[in-house]
Order: structure tokens, then C-alpha cells, then sequence
């Protein structure tokens, strides 16, 4: 029996696509670093700051180092208005919490951001554990995080369903034998997230709530 949902944040929960877009167009501009599209820095949502931008804008180094300080720094500023959960997220979030399944995030933020966001959009009291990527831990597709939000819940691969919007999502939680719901309005389209073979593709907070609720049974 399903006991416990580990949900990604950037597109799963939480609409920040246009914030992550936005702090890394300001980095580009802002260090006068070679012209990316919107489009470009989409795709490359969820993998770790620093992969996301050296493969953006081929930088490494002192530069990228630079660009990540950028980034962090423009983030905070606009996250602070433009990062929203989608409407429903929560409604689910409780429902699922009521009936007794645990709770936990397994996000690319950083721990810091990933306890700031939570707080702000008041997803921390209905989560049992909130987990970012830590200093000297790698990122997604890693399973890192997923194994740190799963021994904080004290749940097995079987016990346990990852939910994600993009094929990083997906492939961290093939890699521990995690089976997986995508959701189909993050920033990969259906088809590549298709190409991963999902556990089930969902198309809203309605259908992927009656889904884990059958899990129960």
C-alpha cells in the first residue's frame, strides 16, 4: 500500500517558470554573456543552478561562480511576487494529508530555497519534510534528494509515489525503483515526459488526487 507522496516544487506545485526564465535572462544580460532563448532556458528547468547555467551560456569557473550569485540574488527579488502555487495544490495537498499519506518535497532548489519558497506560499504545515539540494550533495537527476525525503519518512521505494513535471523528475525516481506521476502543465511536454514511461500522465491536481487515492485501497 502507497503511505507516502514526494512531490517536486518548480512546476508541480508551485508556477515559477517565468521566475527562473527571468533571473537567468538578468544574468545573461547583466554579465554580457551570449543570447539565450526563453525557450532554451525552459528545457533546461530543474537540473541544478549550476549545470542549468555553464550549459546555457558555456561558462565554468570564476564566471559561472559569478552567475550564480547573479541568479540567487535576482530570484529572491522576484520570486518574492512572482513564484505562486497553482490553484488547487493545496486543496489536494490537504485532502491527501487528511486521509494519512505523508507528505515531503524533493526539489533542484537549494535546502534554503526550498524551505524560503515553502514557507512563503504556505506549503510547509502541510508537508512532513521539505528537502532542497544540500552543499556537496549532487542534483537532479540524482536520486539524492529522493532518498534523503524518503528516509525522512521513514517510507521504502514501494512505499512511496514521486510526482514531477520534468524527465529529471522522472529519471531520479526510476533510478531507486519509485514509481512516478507526471503532470502534464510544468515545463516538459507530454511527449518527452511520455518517453520516460511514467507510472500514469495526469492533466490536473483532480485526476492526479483520485489516482493517489486509489493507491489506498
Amino acid at each position: 500500500m502507497t503511505t507516502a507522496i514526494i512531490f517536486d516544487l518548480d512546476g508541480t506545485l508551485a508556477d515559477s517558470t517565468a521566475c527562473v526564465v527571468g533571473a537567468a535572462q538578468f544574468v545573461g544580460d547583466a554579465l554580457g554573456l551570449p543570447t539565450v532563448t526563453d525557450d532554451a532556458i525552459r528545457r533546461r528547468i530543474g537540473e541544478p543552478l549550476g549545470p542549468m547555467l555553464g550549459a546555457l551560456f558555456s561558462i565554468d569557473g570564476a564566471v559561472l561562480d559569478a552567475a550564480g550569485r547573479s541568479y540567487s540574488t535576482r530570484y529572491v527579488d522576484i520570486a518574492r511576487d512572482g513564484e505562486r502555487l497553482f490553484a488547487g495544490a493545496v486543496p489536494m495537498l490537504k485532502t491527501l494529508r487528511e486521509v494519512g499519506f505523508k507528505l515531503a518535497i524533493a526539489t533542484g532548489k537549494s535546502q534554503n530555497g526550498a524551505e524560503r519558497a515553502s514557507d512563503r506560499m504556505g506549503l510547509a504545515p502541510v508537508m512532513d519534510a521539505i528537502h532542497g539540494i544540500v552543499p556537496g550533495t549532487p542534483g537532479k537527476p540524482d536520486p539524492a534528494v529522493l532518498i534523503r525525503a524518503m528516509k525522512s519518512l521513514d517510507v521504502s521505494e514501494s512505499d512511496c509515489v514521486m510526482v514531477g513535471d520534468t524527465t529529471f523528475d522522472l529519471d531520479l525516481a526510476h533510478a531507486v525503483g519509485v514509481r512516478t506521476a507526471a503532470v502534464s502543465w510544468g515545463v516538459h511536454p507530454v511527449e518527452l515526459l511520455q518517453s520516460r514511461e511514467p507510472t500514469i500522465m495526469v492533466a490536473s491536481f483532480g485526476e492526479l488526487q483520485a489516482w493517489l487515492m486509489s493507491l489506498r485501497n
